[in-house]
């Protein structure tokens, strides 16, 4: 365990020297909350009931959006930065178990997923005033938590991509496209009919479905199955891509 805890804490160094990209994977969501539901407050016309739904539903969504942005940007980044300094080759040729140099990557990530939730979270709570139970906190966090480890093999995908510049391109595509086209940034309804059926078939569809049918007392078990469908077929694609990248 000596070494597993020594590379906790080469992962928690490298982390602070990259703390600018945790302030934006954080930050743009959060100013993008506060913009749009500052908007909303100004309008008289939004019934009081309604707008306190809507400033609670958007927090969840930014939540979610800023809990995406580690699955396609800092996971595969981190591989990639890895195989360059040669560090994933010295620790495949040392004794120490390649499973925890994954689980340390991961556990990062996962660090990474509970501060967006908190500090979105806070903000709600303490900035625009959103109250709800205790148990309703507590269960949409472990949603978004859980909800976001189902997009961590899209950056294990993402990370087979050699050039840094393509994974920027392929990453920003995804990370934006699947997060306008699943309706994290606006209601899925408000999309003509034909960008309604795309977007029933998009994992962030149903990430978003599943905290929409929670506070709708009607959870979507189906959402649930859906989204770690996607998960097991982008991580078995994640697997046998790096697998064959290997052998080449």
């Amino acid at each position: 365990m000596k070494t597993f805890k020594a590379l906790l804490k080469q992962e928690y160094l490298i982390n602070k020297r990259s703390l600018s990209n945790l302030i934006m994977a954080i930050g743009m969501p959060l100013a993008f909350f506060l913009l749009f539901t500052s908007i909303w407050t100004n309008d008289e016309s939004i019934p009081k009931d309604q707008l306190a739904l809507w400033v609670r539903q958007y927090m969840m969504q930014m939540t979610a959006f800023s809990s995406l942005s580690f699955a396609f940007f800092s996971l595969p980044f981190a591989f990639q930065e890895d195989r360059r300094g040669n560090r994933l080759r010295v620790i495949q040729h040392s004794p120490i178990p390649l499973w925890q140099y994954y689980a340390s990557k991961i556990i990062g990530i996962l660090v990474h997923f509970i501060l967006a939730i908190i500090v979105v979270f806070a903000v709600g709570h303490f900035v625009k005033n959103i109250n709800m139970p205790l148990i309703d906190w507590l269960t949409s966090a472990g949603i978004l938590f859980a909800g976001a480890i189902c997009f961590m093999p899209f950056g294990a995908l993402l990370a087979n991509i050699k050039s840094s510049q393509t994974l920027s391109i392929v990453a920003n595509i995804l990370y934006m496209g699947l997060a306008i086209i699943g309706g994290l940034w606006m209601p899925v309804q408000s999309f003509p009919d034909f960008m309604q059926t795309i977007a029933r078939f998009t994992p962030t569809y149903h990430f978003n479905n599943l905290l929409i049918s929670y506070f709708d007392k009607d959870f979507s078990s189906q959402s649930l199955l859906i989204l770690l469908g996607y998960a097991m077929i982008v991580l078995l694609a994640a697997l046998a891509v790096g697998k064959k990248l290997e052998v080449n």
